[in-house]
């Protein structure tokens, strides 16, 4: 994981704070992980399920969604046999990545319900669209006031439990403990 660490330069909490997941493989920053806290292990593993879910459902094709537009920066090594594609060291930048926030949404929408599911608490929305908007994603969608009303909205979703399927084995799977 140091060689992602170093690749997430912009994110200095990579390798302390993150938890993330390859694959079928989640990455934790030590063992034991979160003993002290099992309501955010819970949220967390949900989070990091719907993403193992997500890339089964779209393969290859999830990772680079996910990783777009910057996936498309070492494209910039053509820029020797044609000038045109030194442009894509461009996509390095922090640009806007859409399908990596709806990825997230997606599993950050989980994180909510399962919060709210095992202790009929909120999540911080300001915590939520930071995620969103600053260098913990690298700054993958930067509309706060619309992420903001996104999460509100499907809070009040999850409150009237009109789940979506993928969420109902979620929560299936928290009665199951």
């Amino acid at each position: 994981m140091m060689w992602l660490s170093w690749l997430l330069f912009f994110n200095k909490k990579f390798m302390t704070n993150y938890i993330t997941v390859i694959g079928y493989k989640v990455y934790v920053p030590k063992l034991p992980w979160n003993q002290e806290n099992p309501l955010s292990a819970c949220s967390v593993l949900a989070h990091e399920w719907v993403h193992m879910k997500d890339s089964k459902k779209f393969g290859p094709l999830f990772k680079f969604l996910y990783l777009f537009p910057q996936i498309l920066a070492p494209l910039a090594v053509f820029g020797f046999y044609h000038s045109a594609f030194f442009l894509f060291i461009l996509c390095l930048l922090p640009l806007p990545a859409p399908f990596r926030a709806w990825f997230e949404f997606r599993a950050y929408v989980v994180s909510i319900a399962v919060r709210w599911w095992l202790t009929k608490q909120t999540t911080s929305y300001d915590w939520l669209t930071e995620q969103f908007t600053s260098s913990a994603y690298y700054w993958m969608f930067p509309a706060k006031a619309f992420l903001r009303k996104r999460f509100e909205k499907e809070f009040s979703r999850i409150q009237k439990d009109d789940l979506k399927d993928y969420e109902k084995e979620i929560k299936k799977a928290l009665k199951a403990i």
